[in-house]
């Protein structure tokens, strides 16, 4: 099953959980939601109006035996309007309980209830009242009838406010087993996001995790081992496992031009042997340690290994670091064996401490009789004057880059190096703790794309200055990073030497 499928999979049994697991959640929650909101909207209003409807029935009871007994017109209008009230209370108990047969049938009971006293007991009354007849009045309202319906208006609205309280009452114990069940719901989904987070952090790591580790132990091991005969094995899902193969096969085409690279070493070391001394002469493997200054260099050949191209990096006498990229015109070992004379003739000058514009005519008089031109730049990094000062002969311009991104070109002083002479003069400028300076050959900037177009050295200053501070600052890596875009663009790499330094000052 591919990585995709699993994810896909995994994904979807997500998803469909916690759809169930949200409509669930949803249900329960608008059942309490729906309880509540009759609680709070109905029932506990209805509770306090039937409480209420029996204090008015009682007040208006006990208003009627006043007028009765008193003939106080005060108590007449007390009863008028408590059995008003009543009546309201009634109507409003009914448009609360419209939703429930029971309460509605109960609220019809007491209304009912409520109207025979009325026509048995206060309608009569008053009527006699009205006509002065009292002592018929105080029959009527004794009567067994009267009093029948009264305590029967009294039971219905004792009957219907026990009812309403009840309703009330088993609305509270249903709204707190829906919060309950609402409570453990929510429990439930948060222990199944958990276990299907874990479950997802295992397959993350049995899935991926752990074969791309196997894969990069293989790497690293291939990688660190002499030759790099340890096989990479592909494991795990088919597209890591596709990404394994992939290194795999890399790895052996790499071998396998390592053995052409050794075999073609070997015959130029027997075949060649002044080939390979020109080769080691101009070869510098590692740049010297001067103190505030990093640097890191570049070079390879078109043709077979002996280049005419070679950078130098030089301490000076009073402490200053000079750099040097040459490159002498044609390819091969002609080109070499000038490269090794103006080479030596540069580097015993500079170490003297003689100026570059010295150096380099030094270095014009020690290929007089050459068929062969050379193109240079020397240039001096100086910590105590915190400048940098070059000489360019004819050279393609060395470029700064400030810690500020800024880039600077150092443009030609004079002419190249060759029998004809000339004069050479210096230029110079900051040099501040994070600046950069890299240097190169045509074999750089003169490569060309699919559409013919050369990288030309501004292309290099932008590509320098989109670098991240880190790498900016990393000599080595700054070469890499600006060998591997180069090559990438390039469909005529191997047409020229290819020689870059790259100098940073640390402080």
């Amino acid at each position: 099953m591919t990585l995709r499928t699993r994810t896909l999979l995994a994904s979807g049994v997500a998803f469909g959980a916690l759809l169930i697991m949200g409509a669930v959640v949803l249900a329960q929650y608008v059942v309490t939601a729906t309880t509540n909101l009759a609680i709070s909207e109905s029932l506990s209003p209805a509770v306090d109006v039937s409480a209420e409807l029996s204090l008015e029935q009682a007040n208006a009871g006990g208003a009627l035996s006043d007028y009765v007994l008193l003939r106080r017109d005060a108590s007449l209008d007390d009863y008028r309007q408590t059995i008003g009230r009543a009546t309201t209370l009634l109507e409003e108990l009914r448009t609360s309980t419209a939703g429930t047969a029971d309460l509605s049938a109960l609220v019809d009971a007491a209304s009912a209830a409520q109207r025979a006293w009325v026509k048995a007991d206060a309608d009569p009354v008053i009527a006699l009242m009205q006509a002065d007849k009292r002592v018929r009045a105080m029959r009527v309202t004794n009567s067994e009838e009267a009093w029948a319906t009264y305590d029967a208006m009294v039971a219905r609205s004792n009957e219907l406010h026990d009812a309403v309280n009840q309703a009330r009452n088993d609305a509270v114990s249903a709204l707190a087993g829906f919060t309950r069940i609402l409570g453990i719901t929510l429990v439930a989904v948060g222990i199944l996001v958990i276990l299907g987070m874990l479950l997802f952090f295992l397959g993350l790591q049995m899935w991926v995790l752990a074969p791309l580790a196997t894969l990069r132990d293989d790497i690293t091991r291939s990688v660190r081992m002499p030759g790099h005969t340890s096989p990479i094995r592909p494991s795990g899902p088919p597209e890591i496992h596709a990404v394994g193969t992939d290194a795999e096969t890399l790895r052996r085409s790499l071998v396998a031009e390592i053995d052409s690279a050794e075999d073609a070493r070997q015959g130029l070391m027997q075949d060649a042997p002044l080939v390979a001394a020109m080769q080691s002469e101009l070869a510098l493997a590692d740049a010297p340690s001067t103190a505030g200054f990093e640097v890191a260099g570049y070079m390879h050949a078109a043709e077979g290994v002996v280049a005419g191209d070679w950078w130098d990096a030089i301490p000076r006498p009073d402490g200053s670091l000079a750099l040097v990229v040459a490159d002498v015109s044609g390819h091969g070992p002609r080109a070499g064996i000038t490269a090794v004379r103006v080479r030596s003739m540069l580097r015993t000058a500079l170490r003297t401490g003689a100026d570059l514009d010295r150096a380099v005519a030094l270095a014009a008089e020690a290929c007089a009789d050459d068929d062969n031109f050379v193109t240079a730049i020397v240039l001096n990094l100086d910590r105590s004057t915190g400048m940098i000062t070059w000489c360019n002969a004819g050279h393609h311009p060395a470029i700064t880059v400030t810690r500020d991104k800024d880039a600077a070109l150092c443009e030609p002083t004079g002419p190249l190096i060759s029998a004809l002479g000339g004069e050479w003069t210096v230029r110079t400028r900051f040099f501040a703790p994070g600046d950069v300076v890299v240097a190169f050959t045509d074999g750089l900037v003169e490569s060309r794309n699919a559409e013919g177009e050369e990288l030309e050295s501004a292309a290099v200053g932008q590509l320098i200055r989109a670098m991240d501070g880190p790498v900016r600052e990393n000599p080595g890596e700054l070469i890499t990073r600006l060998l591997a875009q180069a090559r990438h663009r390039a469909v005529d790499w191997r047409r020229d030497d290819v020689t870059i330094i790259a100098a940073v000052r640390e402080y």
